[in-house]
């Protein structure tokens, strides 16, 4: 009988990979596959970008275990070695780097000389091109990867980041009460944070937001800030469970883990046609999008639903059944491992 391939997982430390990553890990364990944490570091020793330091934790992490036939390498800001890996490789991502070159300036992601952009290119095709396969949060992603990287599209598997299973379980009830509308994000600015303030202001009398982030948030009426919760904890689980509307205007964004787990919990949600968001919502059935910095529309679009219980009942059970179908991210976590697998 054949042995099980020897699978490793190298997985980034930033934003929403942190909950991402610890789905993955749960399926690792299940797996047998051995997991490595890339840690980002605030004021690194050494001067070098993010991407060659990542990368270069990656590299040392995996020739310090035992051999494997294949290993993940999430995101593709972390596998510039992933040549140098034992056995064969994926790469996953939730967008590639002409994708975030287009949205730059909201990761404070600048640009180098052009001689020095083409070559990062360049680099970056020749790690995909001889990945084993790759993994996409979503059409979108998997798009950039063929077109502007050259990567054949039957080697990507395209898997939403999902939410996991305490999400679906939260029960729902769309009570006639005063809607509560809820904001998860850490970059407040990038996220939109500034433009819900402005665009709640007039429904604050008829509604309550509750806004949950880490940074400075003044202080406006009907406006309840929490701070220090962290992904996959059951006061995570709870701000979902108490809300009755999601509202995320980012203007600048990939594949926000957190619309995943908003539409698990049965919300209604509004948001931007940023990055992959237009896949992830479907406007009119599971909610609302608006163009980034429209606070008019923002504005509107939240009263539509704090206005009207009935739109908010169906919106958000359309959008739990739409996640159940495709942002279950524990099987989805399965389905990576499944394609490390398959490739090894």
């Amino acid at each position: 009988m054949q042995n099980k391939p020897r699978l490793a997982l190298c997985l980034e430390q930033t934003l929403g990979h942190r909950a991402h990553g610890l789905n993955l890990e749960a399926a690792a364990a299940q797996a047998g596959a051995t997991v490595h944490r890339v840690e980002y570091e605030e004021h690194p020793r050494i001067r070098a970008p993010w991407a060659v330091r990542g990368s270069w934790q990656a590299a040392q992490a995996l020739r310090g275990t035992a051999p494997v036939d294949v290993s993940l390498f999430h995101t593709s800001t972390i596998s510039l070695f992933a040549g140098r890996a034992q056995g064969r490789y994926v790469v996953s991502a939730d967008a590639t780097g002409v994708q975030l070159d287009a949205m730059g300036a909201w990761y404070q992601h600048a640009r180098g000389p052009a001689a020095v952009e083409r070559a990062k290119r360049a680099w970056y095709r020749h790690v995909f091109v001889q990945a084993a396969a790759l993994v996409a949060w979503s059409n979108w992603a998997a798009r950039s990867f063929v077109t502007d990287y050259g990567v054949d599209g039957s080697r990507i598997l395209v898997a939403h980041p999902g939410a996991p299973a305490g999400f679906f379980e939260l029960e729902r009830e769309y009570a006639t009460r005063r809607p509560r509308v809820l904001f998860v994000g850490g970059d407040f600015k990038r996220k939109g944070g500034d433009l819900l303030l402005e665009a709640f202001a007039p429904l604050a009398k008829r509604a309550e937001l509750v806004i949950v982030t880490d940074a400075q948030v003044p202080v406006r009426p009907g406006v309840r800030v929490v701070s220090g919760i962290r992904p996959g904890t059951a006061e995570q689980r709870d701000v979902f469970a108490a809300a009755d509307i999601f509202c995320l205007p980012t203007r600048g964004d990939c594949t926000p883990v957190v619309l995943g787990e908003a539409m698990a919990a049965g919300l209604p949600v509004v948001t931007t046609r940023a990055g992959s968001n237009g896949e992830t919502v479907r406007a009119g059935e599971t909610g609302f999008l608006v163009p980034p910095d429209n606070v008019a529309m923002l504005s509107e679009s939240l009263r539509a639903l704090v206005d009207d219980a009935g739109l908010r009942e169906r919106l958000g059970r359309n959008g739990r059944s739409v996640a159940r179908e495709r942002m279950d991210a524990g099987v989805n976590a399965r389905k990576v491992i499944d394609w490390m697998r398959a490739v090894a």
